[in-house]
C-alpha cells in the first residue's frame, strides 16, 4: 500500500512541476487568425533558449518605423534548418510574415502555416525539410 501511495505522490508532483512546460506553448497572446507581412531592417537576433528572437525595424504606411521583436523557433529547430546565430545580421533587409500580437504590441510569432522570412530576397527555411523557393 505505501509502494502505490508513493508512485501516486511521484507522478503528481512530476504533473504539477512540468505545468508550466505546457503552459509555455500557448499562442494565445498571437492573433492566429491573420498574418502580417512587413519589410524592414534587422536590428538583432537573440540566439537562445527557450525560442530565438529576431527584432526588425519597419515602417508602416505613413512612413512611422516601428520596432518589432519576433518569436522563432528554438535554436536546435533553426540549427536543423540550416541557420546559424549570424544568418542574420543587424543591417540586412528582411521580410517577414508573422502572426501579430493581439494588443497591437510590437511583438509577434514567427511559426506556423503562414509564416515566412526572406533575407534579400531569399526565403529562409524555419523548419527542417521545408519547401524553401525563392
Amino acid at each position: 500500500m505505501v509502494t502505490k501511495r508513493f508512485v501516486v505522490f511521484i507522478l503528481a508532483t512530476v504533473l504539477w512541476v512540468s505545468a508550466p512546460v505546457f503552459a509555455h506553448h500557448g499562442g494565445a497572446q498571437y492573433d492566429l487568425q491573420h498574418h502580417t507581412t512587413l519589410t524592414g531592417t534587422v536590428t538583432g537576433l537573440l540566439w537562445s533558449n527557450p525560442h530565438c528572437v529576431l527584432s526588425f525595424d519597419a515602417a508602416d504606411d505613413k512612413g512611422v518605423v516601428k520596432h518589432w521583436s519576433v518569436e522563432l523557433h528554438n535554436p536546435l529547430v533553426l540549427t536543423r534548418a540550416g541557420w546559424t546565430s549570424t544568418s542574420v545580421k543587424p543591417g540586412d533587409e528582411i521580410q517577414v510574415t508573422f502572426y501579430p500580437a493581439k494588443n497591437g504590441a510590437g511583438s509577434g510569432r514567427l511559426y506556423g502555416d503562414e509564416a515566412k522570412l526572406s533575407l534579400h530576397g531569399k526565403r529562409l527555411p524555419l523548419e527542417t525539410g521545408e519547401d524553401v523557393g525563392n
